[in-house]
C-alpha cells in the first residue's frame, strides 16, 4: 500500500492582507519543511514574519462525534517547528496520513506547549496570561478537521488571532483649541490568567480572567497628527492585546487639557461609560474614537471594529 506523506501549509490571517502568495517547496523524505508568509502592520505585538518563530502541531485520529464524550485520545502527530519565513525546520520521523480516519489538528505557539492540555472529554485547552502593558503580544492558533486525505497529502492550517486589539483616537470638539491627552485608562476589566478552549467552529472560547478588576493604561502618543479630523493616539508599541469579554457598562478614564491663546479651558479627567451591549470579540480590532469637548461637558464615544482575521496569506510546505 502506498503511503501518503502528510505535508503542512501554514496560513496566517492578518488584518490588511489581501494578496495570496503560494510557496511550493517540494520535499522528498525525512522531514516536513514548513514555510509561512505573514504580512502584518508595523505595530508591535502583531504577529509577523519577524516574530513568528515557533509553533507546535498536535494531531489526533478521532471521530468528531466522539470528542465531547471521549476526548481526543493519544496524539498521532506531535511536531515542533522552528525558524522563520522560508526556513522552517522540525525533527523526527515523517508523518503519514491514516486512511479512512478523521483527523483533528491543533496548532499553537510552541512557548505554550507546557500549557496545552487534552483532557478525557471535549476539545483541548491551554492557559494563557495577558501580559502587562508594553509586554503584550499577539496570539494566533489553528484548528483543522480533516475527514479524508486531502489532494497531494497537504494539510492547510489557518492561524487565527484570538485576542482583542484595542486602540484610541480623539476628535476635538473645536479644532481651534490645543488638546493634550496625557492618560487613557480602561478600568476594572478582566485580565491576567485565562483558559482558551478550541472548538468545532474554529473560533474557540475564553474563560473569565483570573483577575476581574484590572486597569490597563494605554500608551498615549504625545504629538498625534490629524487624519480626517481625528487624532490617532497609538504609539508604535502601543496596541493593547486584551482578553475577549463583555465590557458592558465598563468605564474609560481620559485625562486631557485644552488651551487657546495662553488660557486653559479644561484640565482634568473625565470618565466614559461603555454601552450595555459593549463587547470585545475574539479576533477583533477595536478603535475607540473619543470626542473631547473644550470645557467640562461630557465626553462621547464611538467605535470602529474590524476583523483582524481578514484575508489569509498562505505558504506551503511539503
Amino acid at each position: 500500500m502506498k503511503k501518503i506523506l502528510l505535508t503542512a501549509v501554514a496560513v496566517l490571517a492578518i488584518v490588511g492582507c489581501s494578496q495570496n502568495e503560494e510557496i511550493e517547496n517540494v520535499g522528498q523524505k525525512a522531514k516536513i519543511d514548513v514555510t509561512t508568509v505573514v504580512k502584518g502592520t508595523t505595530r508591535a505585538a502583531v504577529t509577523s514574519n519577524d516574530n513568528f518563530t515557533a509553533f507546535t502541531i498536535n494531531g489526533y485520529t478521532v471521530a468528531v462525534a466522539d470528542i465531547a464524550s471521549s476526548g481526543l485520545g493519544t496524539a498521532y502527530m506531535y511536531k515542533d517547528y522552528t525558524g522563520k519565513k522560508g526556513s522552517w525546520a522540525t525533527t523526527g520521523d515523517d508523518i503519514y496520513w491514516p486512511l479512512d480516519e478523521n483527523m483533528e489538528f491543533f496548532a499553537y505557539p510552541t512557548e505554550l506547549k507546557a500549557n496545552f492540555q487534552a483532557s478525557g472529554t471535549g476539545y483541548p485547552t491551554f492557559t494563557y496570561a495577558i501580559g502587562a502593558v508594553g509586554a503584550q503580544t499577539d496570539l494566533v492558533v489553528a484548528h483543522k478537521s480533516v475527514a479524508s486525505v486531502p489532494t497531494g497529502g497537504k494539510l492547510e492550517l489557518t492561524f487565527k488571532h484570538i485576542l482583542t486589539r484595542i486602540n484610541f483616537s480623539y476628535v476635538p470638539e473645536n479644532a481651534a483649541y490645543t488638546y493634550t491627552v496625557s492618560n487613557i485608562t480602561i478600568n476594572k476589566v478582566e485580565g491576567e490568567d485565562a483558559i482558551y478552549t478550541f472548538a468545532a467552529d474554529d473560533k474557540g472560547s475564553w474563560s473569565a480572567g483570573s483577575n476581574k478588576n484590572v486597569d490597563y493604561v494605554y500608551p498615549v502618543l504625545k504629538d498625534p497628527v490629524a487624519a480626517d479630523g481625528a487624532y490617532a493616539l497609538d504609539t508604535q508599541d502601543g496596541s493593547l492585546m486584551l482578553l475577549p469579554q463583555s465590557v458592558a457598562s465598563k468605564t474609560i478614564s481620559v485625562t486631557y487639557k485644552t488651551e487657546k491663546d495662553g488660557h486653559t479651558y479644561f484640565e482634568g479627567t473625565k470618565v466614559v461609560t461603555l454601552g450595555e451591549s459593549a463587547k470585545w470579540d475574539i479576533g477583533k480590532n477595536i478603535r475607540y474614537k473619543l470626542t473631547l469637548p473644550v470645557g467640562a461637558e461630557k465626553v462621547t464615544v464611538d467605535t470602529n471594529v474590524e476583523d483582524i482575521n481578514e484575508t489569509p496569506e498562505s505558504g506551503s510546505a511539503k
